[in-house]
């Protein structure tokens, strides 16, 4: 995994907007795999985020192509 716990990063959501994010939690760091594969799609989330958004915090799982530096 190319990101570590508490690196700041740029968050690309679907509809393409970038948001200021920092990882709080990696896949590989939750022992009993909390973070699991989508029940909507066909893909895996690798990394726990937080998010400024209108002013307020969010917790986000998202998948490593969605994050940049």
């Amino acid at each position: 995994m190319k990101f570590l716990k508490g690196q700041d990063v740029t968050y690309i959501a679907l509809s393409g907007r970038s948001y200021t994010a920092t990882v709080i939690e990696r896949k590989m760091d939750f022992k009993k795999g909390l973070i699991i594969k989508s029940t909507t799609k066909e893909r895996d989330f690798h990394y726990l985020i937080e998010i400024q958004k209108n002013g307020t915090k969010e917790n986000i799982l998202c998948a490593e192509n969605q994050l940049t530096i």
